[in-house]
Parts: C-alpha cells; structure tokens; sequence
C-alpha cells in the first residue's frame, strides 16, 4: 500500500506540467478553449448541462464526450455538485491559463443601441429584466425562471430560447446552473456600462410610456378629486387652520395633494402618489407588469395601472411565495382601467378612483 501512495506522488504533475498540459489540449482547439474558459468563468455553477447550454450557442453541437475526454486526461475534475472544475491544487494555475481564453464581453451600450434600432421589443425587454434581476434572484425563483417566463408570457418560449442563444453566442451573457441556482449573466461588463444602458433603457421607457393616453386620463381623474375634496373641505379650512396653528396651504394639501408623475429609474415605470381627505395612493402607470416588479415594489397602498393584465393574475399568491413582506401585509391594486381591478385592501379612495377610471368590477386578488 505504502508503495503504491509513493507511486501516486510521483505521477502527479507538477502546476508546471499541469500548465503545459492545458496549453498543448488548447493549442489549435477552439472548442477545448471555450470548455476551459466557461469552467473558469462560471466556477461553481459550470453544470454539466450549463457547459453543455453555452457550448452549443457558440460552437454548435455537443461538448459532453470532449468534457469527459478533458476529465479522463486529468485537466478537469469534479465538483460537490456534480459541477466540472479544474484539479484540486491546480486553481492558480488553471486560472492564468483560462483567463486568457476569455473574449471582450460586448459593449453593453452598444448592443442595446443596435436592438433599440432594429426595432426588437424582445431583446430590449429582455436585457431591462437581466438589469433589474440580480443573478441570485428573489427568495423563491431564480433569475432565469423569471426572465423566462415574463419573455415567454410577453412575447413567446421560442422568442426567449433565440434570444437566450443569441445573447450567448454574442458574448454578452453566459448561462450557469447549480441545485437552486440558474442565471444568465452579463459578464465583465464595467459600470459605466451599465449605467449607459440603464440611461438608454430609462429614456426608451420614459418616452413610451408618458405617450400612454391613460396618463392624461389618469391625471385629469385625480385633479377632479383633489378639487371636489376642496369643495368640500372649504367650510372646515379655516377652523382647522387655527386649531392646527398650521398655514391654509398645508391644509389644503391635507385635503387633496398630488405629486406629479415621473420616471422610476430603478423600476422603469411612471410613478406618483396623492393623498384626498386622509386617504393616500401610490401610483404606478405601466404596459406590462412584471412577477418581479410586483414584488419587489414596497410602496403601499399602491395600485398598479397596466394596459394589460399579466398572465399571473389569477396566480398572485403563487407569484409572492417566500416574498417579504408577505402579499397578506401588502396593500396593492392592480387595475385595467375600463375593465377589471384586482385588490387585496379596501379604500374609500381606491373604490371611487377605480370607478373613474371605469372599473366596476372588482376582484380579491
């Protein structure tokens, strides 16, 4: 037995001889390259099936035989999780190595420039959600579930698997998985990248939706309260100023406030938020409503005013499992103004604005 442990320890390659190993695999192999450089980018989450993804959109057919080649010969191992990664002892190494297979991600501004020209809704929806969705996703749903299906739902499965594809193959993401984990992930993509994109998205959206005619109709509907509640509150303005020892101004905001509507620039949608006799709204104006967006709003009560309801609706609850604050300590509307609401509270403020906006019926949600 002693003998045969020496035996081992002098077979074992030297980080020297593991170096060369690789170099020579690689030389001339672009598709032992984009195996090694996946696996180094990924780390962890380079599944057998993460590997397999990402190799058929940018070298086109199956990598598996090659993996277990690469296994066999002793330059990749196997992870906890069943993932590929490099030989134990050799990650300093393997890393110098793989790094310089890694191409220059795409300028982020750039490809986004060119969807935004080209007219294509569905890749410029798709990099505002990889945007908005860390790779780590929300308690519940990993970020690629939700990215998927919102594409899937807004446009179709087959337009999410093309872009998913596309994206890859254009160097701007990279797919990783592991047990709870799945995530498309705009690699090295420096900030002012991302925060160029952001602005490019935050005008596309800005534009789009402030040419939604319900935001006149919208505004036009709480300027109408806000000056009924005048009316009726002039009576008591004054008393109550004196009482209050407060300005007939600030009483007058008491009675009926508006903020205004503007961008959201982290949610990308149009917000504003009124307050009549006592009662307050947070307003949100958008075309279509997301599981995410949804959820991870935390202003409330809040109604959300779409132009069309979203595929989720009647599997709300679902949307929120795990989700913190719980739907139950959430007050939120949603609302397809001349046609349905959806609410888990009641307002007296909530029923007369719905019904201006020509809702009557009204759903629990």
């Amino acid at each position: 037995m002693k003998v045969e442990m020496k035996k081992e320890m002098r077979v074992r390659m030297t980080p020297e001889e593991y170096r060369n190993q690789v170099l020579k695999l690689a030389e001339g192999s672009e598709d032992i390259k984009t195996l090694l450089r996946l696996t180094y980018q990924l780390k962890e989450y380079s599944s057998e099936e993460a590997l397999a993804r990402n190799f058929s959109a940018l070298r086109g057919g199956d990598c598996r035989m090659l993996l277990r080649a690469l296994r066999r010969k002793k330059v990749l191992g196997r992870g906890p999780f069943d993932e590929y990664i490099c030989r134990p002892g050799y990650e300093t190494v393997f890393d110098e190595v793989a790094s310089g297979f890694v191409p220059m991600p795409q300028p982020l501004s750039g490809y986004l420039d060119a969807m935004i020209k080209a007219g294509d809704k569905a890749a410029i929806k798709m990099i505002e959600l990889l945007l908005k969705v860390s790779i780590h996703g929300i308690p519940g749903y990993t970020q690629y579930w939700l990215i998927e299906k919102e594409i899937s739902e807004w446009f179709s499965s087959s337009v999410f698997h093309t872009l998913e594809q596309k994206f890859i193959a254009d160097n701007l993401c990279i797919y990783g998985q592991k047990r709870g984990h799945e995530f498309l992930w705009m690699y090295n993509q420096k900030e002012d990248e991302l925060m160029r994109a952001r602005e490019m998205l935050l005008e596309i959206r800005e534009k789009e939706l402030f040419q939604m005619p319900i935001v006149k109709r919208v505004e036009d509907v709480i300027m109408a309260l806000i000056g009924i509640s005048k009316r009726e509150s002039k009576e008591w303005k004054d008393i109550a100023a004196t009482l209050a020892e407060m300005p007939e101004g600030d009483i007058e905001k008491l009675s009926g406030y508006f903020s205004g509507f503007k961008m959201n620039e982290e949610f990308l949608f149009i917000t504003g938020d009124m307050l009549i006799d006592r009662n307050s709204l947070y307003l949100v104006i958008t075309d279509t409503l997301s599981r995410y967006d949804v959820r991870e709003w935390r202003n409330d009560p809040v109604v959300f005013i779409i132009s069309e309801l979203p595929a989720w609706i009647d599997k709300t609850r679902q949307v929120f499992n795990d989700a913190y604050p719980k739907l139950s300590d959430r007050k939120i509307a949603i609302a397809l103004p001349d046609g349905v609401a959806y609410t888990n509270y009641r307002q007296n403020l909530l029923s007369i604005f719905l019904e201006r906006i020509g809702i009557d019926e009204v759903r629990a949600l």
